[in-house]
């Protein structure tokens, strides 16, 4: 192979892995919009709501509320945390992979894990989706992702240096994310109510989740 041929190689591979690096660095050229998200009394993020369900009985709602939570793990790290029918409780940690767009193809930035609880009463429930946390992944040395100790975030958080485009698109991943499987819980919990998703609001009020 001639020295000249050798050059041209190396130099296109250094371009191809110059554009790849930009992309992962600068992964988005439009800045996307900021995500308005519901926060409780102590600043934090929450999804919350109590629901009446006159017609429907307390073993129904459970029964579909049981269904619903163990159908939304998807990881397997994640688990059910409690699962108490006298108190008409359920909670669960659950995850999903998020991704930071490029040049070439999006790529595993890490996984957001969450929180989400749904109590059972005569006639009503409510559901709780909380503690949103980062976890940032990278590729170890058999090219594989893998999450990087201590190196997490609360999605509360504003700012992600080198990485806010792809923050603020994880947010709207979230809350679109979220927003669908409470309508999907609604519709499930019931059977017979098809309930739409809800529209977002211009204003969003302190959550208040002390008494329901």
């Amino acid at each position: 192979m001639s020295t000249i041929f050798k050059s041209i190689i190396y130099t296109s591979f250094f371009i191809i892995s110059h554009v790849i690096t930009l992309a992962q660095v600068n992964p988005l050229k439009k800045k996307p919009e900021k995500v308005p998200f519901p926060k409780d009394e102590n600043g934090k993020i929450i999804f919350y709501e109590v629901v009446s369900t006159d017609t429907v009985p307390r073993d129904t709602l459970w029964k579909n509320a049981k269904v619903w939570i163990y159908g939304i793990l998807n990881d397997k790290a994640d688990k059910i945390l409690l699962e108490d029918y006298l108190a008409g409780s359920l909670e669960a940690q659950t995850s999903f992979m998020v991704y930071t767009p490029s040049l070439i193809s999006k790529m595993p930035h890490g996984v957001i894990s969450y929180k989400v609880s749904i109590d059972i009463k005569d006639k009503k429930y409510r559901y709780t989706f909380t503690d949103f946390v980062f976890q940032y992944y990278k590729q170890d040395k058999n090219l594989k992702y893998v999450p990087v100790k201590g190196s997490i975030k609360p999605l509360e958080k504003e700012k992600y240096p080198g990485y806010q485009a792809a923050w603020d698109l994880h947010k709207q991943t979230v809350k679109k994310r979220i927003e669908g499987q409470i309508a999907y819980l609604k519709a499930e919990i019931v059977k017979q109510n098809k309930a739409p998703i809800p529209e977002n609001n211009t204003e969003k009020p302190v959550i208040k989740t002390k008494d329901w």
